[in-house]
């Protein structure tokens, strides 16, 4: 799952926006027209500067510096769709992006794919604590030492805890051999992944599993003897109305017609629709839109209200939401992450695979849907959101405020070197790091004599030191992780 965000910014250039986003900070009553400015002119990076000069980011500026064509966005407020826009292109020097324009939603279809689970689980078809296996007719998790211990369970496989290993998924050229899901399952050519195996005993631990949700690809096919994406449009899209989306795949031609083209990093190298199959379609393969996706959290809001059964009962609806498994700020429910307090729970997912994707919202509230598609996509999505966290008051999403104090050369020049797979060099009269080592350098902010971070992301380095006063180490921190590492140059 990508954590990268990027840092709060909200100095204005005229004074007509900046009077907008102060309004916006103080939670006044603003017009859409207003709203709508304020999110896109004013990006805000993971972390802050306190009393620092702030830059303006602008979400068309961001566009072309992160090199994502195509941005498409959708806004909830109080329960019900504020707006949505399309910005760029669906391809260079193609149409625009509208609100309909299709983008692969990547591992955002995960919690959509869940839904359809606790559907069958809803119907008694299925239950969610027993063997799998028993549902499985074309394939079988294969036995090993880890399952003699304990059978893999629905339960286990919605939530990441099966001990099915962290395999990436693998996108594929229609124009060639394509493999069927049991080849897949298998790590048998044409698939290029490996086998889906189960590597740690079910149940003990957290690992975010891409396989898990092809095994529940097979489950939904088996137990409802229809298509994959069959039921799903069935049994989930339709019902919200999400009339624009499909787990069809390949993608239909007149569906591709209408869906953006993604590109690598450089935003320059295209992977079209039509070269863009994702075989594993539980875990990666629905195509939807900002506006689907806004429906989709508005439902699961009105089923964990009681107000709404499209598809769940509330009971269902609250399960799916129960924190399961993950760190503390990661926690996952059954097909998405979980946080926020007790009075003022939220709901979330990214996706990644060329496309970089993220959805928030809040249970009782406001949320956001932002898909790109590519380059630096996944930076920019934050930075989108953080921009909507402070018009829309979503705490849990805004910029987070740092100090920064002084740091003499001397000191700085101690902490020089190579810790694991951190580089930390100096550059002028600061520090940079490489994280990991050969990806681009980012300036370390000091915010302690020993203490550093990042603007673009959670990323924070603690250096030790030795009675000698000689430095031996760091501790490297996000929010899901705090990793020692010795100091080896």
């Amino acid at each position: 799952m990508d954590v990268i965000r990027c840092w709060k910014t909200s100095m204005a250039c005229a004074s007509a926006s900046l009077v907008i986003f102060a309004a916006a900070q103080a939670q006044t009553q603003l017009s859409k027209v207003q709203r709508i400015q304020a999110v896109q002119d004013h990006l805000s990076r993971y972390s802050s500067i306190e009393n620092a000069p702030n830059q303006q980011l602008t979400l068309a500026s961001r566009m072309v510096q992160l090199n994502a064509p195509g941005v498409s966005i959708a806004l909830i407020r109080n329960g019900r769709i504020d707006w949505t826009r399309g910005y760029g292109v669906c391809s260079l020097g193609g149409q625009p992006v509208t609100p309909r324009t299709l983008f692969a939603a990547a591992s955002i279809s995960k919690p959509v794919t869940a839904m359809g689970v606790l559907k069958l689980v809803d119907e008694g078809k299925i239950n969610l604590d027993v063997d799998v296996n028993q549902y499985l007719k074309r394939w079988k998790i294969p036995e090993n030492q880890f399952t003699a211990q304990k059978k893999v369970t629905v339960r286990e496989l919605l939530s990441h805890t099966s001990g099915i290993g962290t395999h990436n998924g693998a996108i594929y050229d229609p124009s060639q051999p394509l493999p069927t899901i049991i080849q897949v399952l298998n790590g048998e050519k044409p698939a290029k992944t490996v086998p889906v195996r189960v590597e740690a005993v079910p149940g003990s631990k957290f690992a975010y599993s891409n396989g898990g949700y092809l095994v529940l690809y097979l489950l939904v096919e088996d137990v409802s003897e229809e298509p994959f994406a069959k039921f799903m449009e069935q049994n989930v899209l339709k019902p919200i109305g999400m009339n624009d989306s499909t787990f069809d795949a390949p993608l239909p031609p007149k569906k591709a017609d209408h869906a953006a083209t993604a590109y690598a990093e450089n935003g320059t190298t295209p992977v079209p629709p039509s070269k863009f199959y994702e075989p594993n379609l539980a875990a990666g393969g629905l195509w939807t839109t900002p506006t689907d996706l806004a429906k989709f959290l508005i439902e699961l809001q009105r089923e964990y209200a009681g107000t709404s059964h499209r598809v769940l009962d509330q009971a269902m609806a609250k399960l799916m939401l129960t924190p399961v498994s993950g760190p503390p700020a990661m926690r996952v429910g059954l097909g998405i992450q979980v946080g926020g307090s007790p009075q003022d729970p939220f709901v979330r997912h990214e996706g990644s695979a060329f496309f970089q994707d993220e959805m928030d919202a809040y249970l009782h509230g406001d949320g956001i849907v932002v898909m790109t598609s590519g380059g630096d996509g996944g930076q920019l999505t934050g930075e989108v959101v953080r921009s909507a966290a402070t018009v829309y008051n979503m705490p849990d999403f805004k910029s987070i405020e740092h100090t920064v104090v002084s740091v003499s050369p001397q000191v700085l020049r101690a902490y020089v070197g190579t810790y694991g797979f951190v580089k930390v060099s100096i550059q002028d009269d600061h520090l940079i790091a490489e994280i990991p080592m050969g990806s681009r350098p980012q300036r370390l902010y000091p915010e302690s004599q020993t203490h550093f971070f990042v603007l673009d992301g959670p990323q924070e380095l603690t250096f030790d030191r030795d009675k000698q006063g000689d430095v031996t180490g760091v501790v490297f921190s996000t929010t899901i992780a705090h990793v020692p590492l010795k100091k080896s140059g």
